[in-house]
């Protein structure tokens, strides 16, 4: 994990950020005006059981403010700098789908969360446009 040593974006949850590539560090540069606020989760912090047998944590959650004015965490992400979901490692992969299966239930319960990857072609405004256009 590398540090960087400039201030991330004000709407940034933390004062100082850490990333794991240059897609990662990206998304944490990035200002996006439809984002309240966003943070990197924390390694652990949300358990997903996976069929590896691990556990599983996504990247990134973001708050959103709707056209309504509205804001919730409704998105979180799994960042891969891969060039495509065919050059994903079968494990990565299946994390992915564990993470989709578990959001999907939580939304069903009535928790408005979705659950998206971001690969390396797609930009993080596209994926939050995309979210709140649902």
């Amino acid at each position: 994990m590398s540090a960087a040593p400039y201030t991330p974006s004000s709407k940034y949850l933390y004062d100082a950020f850490a990333y794991d590539s240059p897609l990662e560090k990206d998304n944490i540069t990035t200002d996006i005006e439809e984002v309240v606020v966003y943070g990197k989760i924390p390694r652990s912090s949300i358990a997903i059981p996976t069929i590896t047998g691990s556990m599983y944590s996504p990247d990134f959650m973001y708050v959103v403010k709707k056209a309504s004015g509205e804001k919730e965490l409704n998105i979180v992400i799994e960042t891969k700098d891969v060039e495509g979901k065919d050059v994903l490692r079968g494990t990565e992969a299946a994390k992915i789908e564990c993470a989709r299966v578990f959001f999907e239930i939580l939304s069903k319960e009535g928790y408005t969360v979705h659950f998206r990857d971001q690969i390396n072609n797609k930009q993080m405004a596209q994926i939050i446009n995309e979210a709140l256009q649902m």
